[in-house]
């Protein structure tokens, strides 16, 4: 079976202190090709570790999720944003 290994790389980057990344790698499945499937697409890996200054404020679990809530909605647009205008 042919697939990406994205997740073996997030050990390494974390380990070297990066705190945020993408990991984008090749998928490959044995589907036959026609209009609805291609046997090769791309997959997308994000981590964003939070430190104590970011969750400071944070009274609740909830309040935790609406952060990384809202953490993760920028990021998702801005990264969209930047591919496609």
């Amino acid at each position: 079976v042919l697939r990406t290994h994205t997740s073996a790389h997030q050990m390494e980057l974390l380990k070297s202190g990066v705190d945020r990344f993408l990991v984008t790698g090749d998928v490959y499945r044995r589907d036959e090709i026609d209009s609805s499937h291609y046997p090769v697409f791309h997959q997308m890996e994000g981590v964003k570790m939070f430190n104590e200054d970011e969750l400071f404020g944070c009274d609740s679990d909830d309040d935790v999720i609406r952060l990384v809530e809202q953490d993760l909605k920028k990021g998702l647009e801005g990264l969209a944003k930047e591919l496609f205008g």
